[in-house]
């Protein structure tokens, strides 16, 4: 009787917006156009050994998007001091406000 599963029927209708975790992720394209933004060096520090994924400006978990203006290269070592210290994310955000338009591409000076 307990060992019975009954599959809940999916809902039809559409979702008004797209899951947080869809909307909060880097496409390959934008992945790409963050690497080519910033020359292919950590932001912070000027390392080439690189992360795969760029780091999200303002974390996923606190809304943050996977728009370019989101991210920025980044090295291991700076993305680690990142998630640790509050003054390092903090670096980054200054870093976004100082040196990206909104459509996340570096403003001309």
């Amino acid at each position: 009787m307990f060992n019975e599963v009954r599959a809940v029927p999916k809902p039809t209708h559409k979702r008004l917006k797209a899951k947080k975790g869809v909307i909060s992720r880097f496409t390959a394209k934008t992945i790409q156009e963050i690497f080519e933004r910033d020359g292919g060096r950590c932001v912070r520090c000027g390392s080439a050994y690189l992360e795969s994924v760029p780091h999200h400006i303002i974390f996923r978990s606190q809304g943050g998007t996977g728009h370019k203006r989101n991210g920025v290269t980044i090295c291991r070592n700076c993305h680690d001091e990142a998630h640790k210290y509050k003054e390092v994310r903090k670096w980054f955000e200054d870093w976004g406000e100082r040196n990206l338009d909104q459509d996340g591409n570096l403003k001309v000076r």
